[in-house]
């Protein structure tokens, strides 16, 4: 029995049993990874997992139940495991269902091409990476990490109010990191790229802009402290706005747990600053036509030139506030539970490149990346402290890297505090991407 035919045969079931309201959720995963050391396979893993959910309202409860085992005799333990969990659950609470009404994109997230590369293609690729980063600069001592990874998924979503949805999507993403030495003073530097069209994975660019980064960091100089312009590189930035995200999540508002309670249409940013929600963002991480509770997904302005636009809603959250879901369900497996994330989120680009805002600066700093994001930052009131890795900016040019630098200050102010956004816009290894940004200071402590 495949997929399709055991979620056919499920439905029917609970169909004869004119139960209130139903939903199958079925999600499958697959991701592959191999890393090469010294031009031989370091390691390679393989798997896929998948598995389905229903929901059942009976009495007024909501009963939950998964199975990773599909088969004809599963259908009965399914639906009375569900059951019977109504039946003891203390919650009262029901999650809606969607009937499936809404206007939906179709999102095409799938290259069938990517699925077919080989094992050994891969392998030829990083060992093309690996060799041409250590062949590059004789100060580059070892390549600490060259790894390609792959993964595709599948969702499937029917409900007993006429919904019947599913998508499919895949993508692969390369990460080479490599160790420069000059003396005493060790340095790394790293570049990736993620993507479904390996067409587009060149390994000797990527290996140069490895090493130039590496490279760079070589020459410092120190003594720059204090209260300081600053420009924010776009994957540093992202990163930050990855980790401050969850203030935008209606439940963090609802729950009095984010800062930005009750300040809809209150201007929060800088004039310079949109931040947009935008789910069908063509080769986009997180594009979608319709999110885990099957609600069409849209395209929305969340800070609008620097105002309070929305919150990012699911069903139960947009129930308690009266407004419309902005489709930000999310699901990490078929048997989590509900919450909400953002698809694409990221802000709108300039018109300027980093280096025309960076001339306007006299005494600055520009920083390249921050570490331990998720430690030195608080959530709630916005406060953070973190080490970084940048450059001096000298009449209007980045010149030599700072040894070692701590960046301190408060997330809301520094949005506030934005001068101008550049045009720079770039996402990491996940959804949610930032050009760079210049800000009018940040406390800067040095070593």
């Amino acid at each position: 029995m495949n997929v399709k035919e055991f979620i056919d045969e499920l439905f029917k079931e609970l169909d004869r049993r004119n139960l209130e309201e139903y939903e199958i959720y079925y999600m499958s995963s697959g991701k592959s990874t191999v890393k090469v050391f010294k031009g031989e396979v370091d390691s390679y893993s393989d798997s896929t997992t998948r598995g389905i959910s229903l929901r059942v309202k009976r009495d007024n409860k909501m009963g939950y139940s998964y199975s990773e085992s599909l088969t004809e005799r599963d259908i009965d333990y399914i639906i009375e495991e569900a059951l019977n969990n109504a039946q003891i659950i203390e919650n009262n609470e029901v999650e809606p269902m969607h009937n499936g009404e809404g206007e939906y994109v179709v999102v095409e997230d799938y290259n069938p091409t990517l699925s077919d590369l080989s094992v050994e293609e891969r392998v030829e690729f990083l060992s093309t990476m690996e060799k041409t980063a250590m062949e590059k600069d004789p100060r580059i001592t070892s390549v600490n990490y060259c790894m390609f990874g792959m993964g595709e998924s599948e969702r499937v979503i029917k409900n007993s109010k006429g919904m019947d949805l599913s998508d499919r999507g895949n993508s692969a993403y390369t990460y080479l990191s490599v160790v420069a030495k000059e003396g005493d003073l060790v340095k790394t530097g790293a570049a990736f790229k993620v993507g479904n069209d390996f067409g587009e994975f060149d390994p000797v660019a990527l290996a140069e802009e490895a090493v130039e980064k590496a490279i760079k960091k070589l020459d410092t100089i120190s003594g720059v402290e204090g209260e300081l312009p600053v420009i924010i590189r776009n994957e540093a930035f992202g990163d930050m706005l990855g980790a401050f995200s969850g203030v935008f999540s209606a439940e963090s508002v609802q729950k009095g747990i984010s800062k930005l309670k009750g300040q809809l249409g209150e201007v929060i940013a800088s004039s310079a600053v949109t931040l947009v929600d935008d789910p069908h963002l063509e080769k986009g991480l997180g594009s979608t036509g319709f999110d885990s509770e099957g609600f069409p997904t849209k395209y929305k302005e969340i800070i609008a030139k620097g105002r309070l636009e929305s919150y990012l809603y699911n069903l139960k959250t947009a129930k308690i506030d009266g407004v419309e879901s902005t489709g930000n369900a999310s699901k990490g497996s078929y048997k989590g539970t509900i919450g909400i994330s953002p698809s694409n989120f990221y802000i709108l680009e300039g018109e300027r490149s980093p280096e025309e805002i960076s001339g306007e600066i006299q005494k600055g700093v520009y920083i390249d990346s921050f570490a331990g994001l998720h430690s030195g930052i608080n959530p709630i009131s916005g406060d953070f402290s973190l080490a970084a890795e940048g450059f001096a900016i000298v009449e209007g040019k980045k010149t030599k890297a700072l040894k070692q630098i701590t960046v301190a200050g408060n997330y809301f102010q520094l949005l506030k505090d934005i001068v101008e956004v550049a045009s720079d816009l770039s996402f990491g290894l996940s959804s949610i991407g930032s050009p760079s940004i210049s800000v009018k200071s940040l406390s800067i402590a040095a070593d």
